[in-house]
């Protein structure tokens, strides 16, 4: 876990892809005005509250009760037990109050990434209250200007005053979801105090890790990995986060209590001792890892001391950050005719979507899936309310899914969002020491092993590798060492190679060095070599099976799949980045090391196929014992995201028969379901349509983009990712074999009566973009000029 980011080397999106070449006679303002998104009337709870995103920070903004009300949500703020947790919720209120019986309007902004609230009152008294987030800097932003002077308060609130327990209830989805690292643990299991610090002009709050109970140490001392502690690396250590709230001219004036959605909570009101036109409220939040208070308090004050002069400075270096951010790329669909319009909605749903990414620009902590941000209180999600149910809780909390997260991650690439890459890539990049310390401790041999579901420490979430307690999740005494007992996600360690593939196809799209992220890439191959070279000799005396090939059992193959041998998504992951890391320069791949990836590569089995007269033919299966089980659908993975088949490449058919092999998953389209992505690559441009259309359709919550929590949490950033990625590949596809350069093929599952702009980026810092009327290119810019000759309409590649 970091707390400031290296800068990236790779080309800023200035330098590489200046908006000056934005598309010929389209407005920026057309474009993007259309998709703010506005509310005439209050909202009855925080499930009807609209985001704010900037940073690495993310805000719930809503107006109830006449008051103005949002949470503060960070990167990074992990407790004791994993568990991502909010900092806090601000109440604001002004007197006289503008809301009462006035004209009401709630608008979130996209071109400055900005909420603005106004109200006009009978008499023709107004107010403005502009809420935003400073990219550069971790501070949320209060703005009042009224046209008659005001008192303002401002409240911090929190839920979190004393410690209270995580009773260990019999379903996976209550309290202990938050952190489900400790599900169905026998023991007891705290959600802890913070500590506020209230007086004078500001109140600070703050969450110090208590590391003698954090779950590093519980999960050390489960996985047997006491003897190497000393190698291991604690990313709670001497963690202290949080923040103060202050405004200027503000004092202390009360202390409140009360009740939010079924949640205690207490608050520090803070009220202007003058009335004024304008007023200035801020958040300033701030984490570190430090062993003393005082150097943690430094910080704060560091944000708090800002002027308003420096406000303005940040106003402006956000407006200049947002134009470059919207500047990057679009897709703008059906232009102008409106919510009835389907493929309209797909497109505003897309820009809001990408819009709640960049709430992690810098953070210190890739995304989550199960809600990022922006979550809410949960009794507005699936009714769940009472002791224990907090604001900070999510299904799945405290857990990083990598067939979830990687969601989050693709689509960055053709939307040309380069800079939030190595975030959603720290995790593994931060985990390397104690995934490789924990191989070599279980089997003495090398490589990195990061489990399916891993905590934030990098080590199996203990949930997962089961208490030796006993209880619903109990581990057996003579269980092997280093293995999980969960069937479900144990011996997956497979999302270490989509990652790799990940950091391989961004270096490629964006010009980055490489050299930062290929100690993981090559760990991550080189665990499944040694390790299964391992089991085979383990198991039969020799290192390979009878064929000479590496024999990959007993495996796992994104759940379901427990015990399998030779899983089609392994294999493929392996050809794939294998092949990326022999077609490297020299000074990447020295001729020592390509020659050995050589030799795993020519000893790695065929992907597991079937013999159907139903699917036409031959087809993948999951593995070698396994016909279609999964939604997960890992047969599918050589399409995507490997790319080793695709439209002009391989066996497409062969993918096509496979498809149809998975039955009606290849129709599910909710949540993270990939059959939308599928039918894209495979150029099916009505089923596509069908299922992007449902997939970025709008969710049952008042934002649009807030998507239910049906298998994960709400909003579900896993139908915004993965449906961002499949109308991408609708529209622009750029697979190609290791080795190749590759062609950029355009409209290959794209529906006639969709009419687009659009600007995406494909490998080789190039960017494409052009205009489609009827289903014909009406325009297209290829930068720079030399990849014109690869670009390739879907009526050429047929």
């Amino acid at each position: 876990m970091r707390f400031s980011r290296i800068p990236t080397d790779a080309p800023t999106v200035r330098e590489a892809f200046s908006a000056s070449t934005f598309a010929k006679g389209f407005s920026f303002m057309n474009w993007l005005e259309q998709y703010n998104v506005a509310w005439t009337s209050q909202s009855k709870n925080s499930g009807q509250s609209m985001p704010v995103s900037g940073g690495d920070v993310g805000l719930n903004v809503w107006v109830e009760g006449d008051e103005l009300l949002f949470y503060v949500g960070r990167a990074g703020c992990r407790d004791e037990n994993g568990a991502l947790l909010k900092p806090g919720r601000v109440r604001v209120r002004l007197a006289p109050n503008p809301f009462e019986n006035a004209e009401f309007k709630q608008e979130l902004k996209l071109r400055e990434g900005h909420v603005l609230v106004t109200a006009r009152r009978p008499d023709g008294d107004s107010v403005a209250i502009k809420v935003w987030v400073e990219v550069a800097r971790p501070i949320a932003h209060v703005d009042i200007e009224s046209s008659a002077p005001v008192t303002a308060e401002a409240t911090y609130e929190t839920w979190r005053t004393e410690t209270i327990e995580l009773p260990n209830d019999k379903s996976k989805h209550d309290r202990r979801a938050m952190c489900m690292n400790f599900d169905a643990y026998p023991g007891e299991i705290f959600l802890r105090r913070d500590e506020v610090r209230a007086g004078g002009g500001l109140v600070r709050f703050h969450h110090r890790v208590d590391n003698s109970r954090d779950c590093f140490a519980f999960q050390v001392k489960q996985q047997g990995l006491e003897d190497i502690r000393d190698r291991l690396v604690n990313p709670l250590q001497n963690l202290v986060w949080g923040g103060a709230l202050v405004g200027d001219g503000f004092e202390l004036s009360e202390e409140t209590s009360g009740e939010y959605a079924s949640c205690p909570f207490r608050g520090w009101r803070y009220t202007s001792l003058k009335t004024s036109k304008t007023h200035r409220v801020r958040v300033c939040l701030h984490a570190d890892r430090v062993a003393d208070l005082d150097a943690w308090d430094s910080g704060v004050r560091k944000l708090v001391d800002r002027t308003p002069e420096d406000d303005a400075v940040a106003w402006d270096e956000n407006a200049e950050w947002w134009s470059d951010f919207w500047g990057r790329s679009r897709m703008v669909i059906n232009s102008s005719r409106g919510e009835d319009d389907a493929g309209w909605r797909v497109g505003r749903n897309y820009q809001l979507f990408r819009y709640m990414l960049a709430s992690n620009v810098h953070g210190s902590e890739p995304s989550l899936f199960n809600g990022g941000l922006f979550t809410f209180d949960p009794v507005y999600v699936n009714g769940k309310h009472g002791p224990g149910y907090t604001p900070d809780h999510r299904q799945w909390g405290a857990l990083f899914t990598a067939q979830n997260q990687r969601m989050l991650a693709w689509p960055l690439l053709k939307g040309g969002d380069f800079d939030m890459l190595p975030t959603a890539f720290s995790y593994y990049l931060d985990g390397l020491a104690n995934a490789t310390a924990r191989v070599r401790r279980y089997w003495d041999h090398d490589g990195c092993a990061f489990e399916e579901q891993s905590s934030v420490t990098g080590l199996p979430a203990a949930s997962q590798y089961g208490f030796f307690e006993g209880g619903r999740r109990g581990r057996p005494a003579d269980h092997e060492v280093g293995v999980q007992v969960n069937t479900a996600g144990g011996l997956i360690y497979e999302g270490q190679l989509e990652y790799a593939w990940l950091m391989l196809r961004y270096c490629q799209f964006s010009g980055a060095d490489l050299a930062p992220y290929l100690p993981f890439i090559e760990q991550a191959v080189v665990f499944y070599d040694e390790h299964y070279r391992f089991r085979c000799k383990e198991l039969t005396g020799e290192e390979l099976d009878d064929k000479g090939k590496l024999a990959i059992f007993p495996a796992n193959t994104l759940e379901c799949h427990y015990g399998s041998r030779n899983p089609t998504s392994v294999i493929a992951g392996l050809r794939r980045v294998l092949g990326e890391l022999i077609e490297l320069p020299e000074e990447y791949s020295p001729p020592q090391k390509r020659e050995r990836w050589r030799t795993i590569l020519d000893r790695l089995p065929e992907m597991p196929r079937g013999e159907s007269e139903e699917f036409g033919g031959e087809y993948l299966k999951p593995a070698e014992n396994y016909e279609h089980t999964s939604g997960h659908c890992p047969e599918m993975y050589p399409l995507y995201p490997y790319e080793l088949h695709g439209i002009g490449q391989g066996d497409l058919d062969l993918l096509k028969r496979t498809s149809l092999a998975t039955g009606g998953e290849r129709r599910a389209w909710e949540t993270w379901f990939q059959a939308n992505i599928h039918a894209a690559r495979l150029g099916d441009a009505a089923l596509a349509r069908e299922l992007n259309s449902r997939k970025l359709d709008d969710g049952p919550f008042r934002f649009p983009a807030f998507w239910p929590e049906t298998v994960d949490w709400a909003p579900d950033h896993n139908w915004g990712g993965c449906g961002m990625i499949g109308l991408q590949e609708m529209l622009m596809q750029t697979h190609s074999l290791p080795g190749e350069r590759g062609k950029i093929r355009l409209l290959p599952a794209w529906p006639d009566d969709w009419d687009v702009d659009f600007r995406l980026h494909a490998p080789h810092r190039t960017v494409v973009e052009g205009e489609v009327r009827s289903g014909k290119m009406e325009r297209l810019d290829v930068t720079p000029d030399e990849r014109r000759a690869d670009v390739v309409l879907a009526s050429e590649d047929r």
